[in-house]
């Protein structure tokens, strides 16, 4: 797993899921994605206003760094479909691995604000700082609990095991076979 201070995660924004699956698994070489729809989750907020947000993500390693696909599959106000409407599908954000408290201070006092934020279902918080402006792509922070560690390790373990042809896409509930 990636050190302390590095870049864990790129986020892709995309239209449409399968378009953008095929292009990073059979031109880009990336994963294979592990795919699934995440519901609207409780107290999401958009510029600190409450908004409801679902979307269907992939996640796949390209050798050590985790690419996110993220497919926004409702109306819910979002920095997605800001950044779709501003720029199209491409990098939306990254996500260094990082202390959330004190990078959220940090953020906060060079004058950032929260674009969006949450809780996972498994309590760990996230929240994207709008650094849009200033970096052309936000910048998430995410609590990484040991469950979320753990799957982590079982998709990068995924990639290194991968002949870049055999099921590409996989159901999330396909990394239990990956499990010691």
């Amino acid at each position: 797993m990636q050190a302390e201070g590095s870049i864990v995660e790129l986020c892709h924004v995309v239209e449409n899921m399968e378009t953008a699956l095929e292009h990073w698994t059979q031109e880009l070489g990336a994963g294979p994605f592990f795919v699934f729809d995440v519901p609207v989750l409780p107290g999401q907020l958009y510029y600190g206003e409450p908004t409801r947000v679902s979307m269907r993500v992939g996640f796949g390693f390209s050798g050590g760094v985790l690419i996110e696909l993220l497919e926004q599959t409702n109306d819910g106000a979002s920095p997605f479909l800001d950044f779709l409407e501003a720029r199209g599908e491409g990098l939306h954000h990254i996500m260094p691995r990082t202390d959330f408290d004190k990078a959220s201070a940090r953020l906060t006092a060079a004058g950032y604000r929260v674009a969006y934020s949450g809780v996972m279902p498994a309590g760990e918080r996230f929240c994207l700082f709008d650094t849009f402006a200033s970096h052309g792509y936000y910048t998430e922070l995410m609590e990484l609990s040991d469950a979320m560690l753990g799957s982590l390790s079982l998709m990068e373990k995924a990639h290194q095991q991968w002949d870049g042809m055999t099921d590409p896409v996989r159901s999330m509930d396909r990394l239990a076979e990956l499990a010691p």
